[in-house]
């Protein structure tokens, strides 16, 4: 079951990082003030989310090396 867990975070993580790299894409692409605000709470909130989903990997893996 913490196989699937694991499995399934790290595909959300993979999304999570894709989403990074397309805000950096459209970072570099002139972009408006309004959308650079836009484009930078998107980072942030992916950023932490990514943060989350890091530690929740973190942490099975450590109970499935007990």
């Amino acid at each position: 079951m913490s196989e699937f867990n694991i499995e399934k975070l790290f595909e959300t993580r993979d999304s999570y990082l894709n989403i990074l790299k397309q805000v950096s894409f459209q970072l570099m692409m002139d972009p408006t003030d309004d959308e650079i605000k836009q484009f930078k709470e998107i980072e942030k909130n992916t950023l932490d989310n990514l943060n989350k989903i890091q530690q929740e990997i973190s942490q099975i893996s450590s109970k499935n090396q007990n």
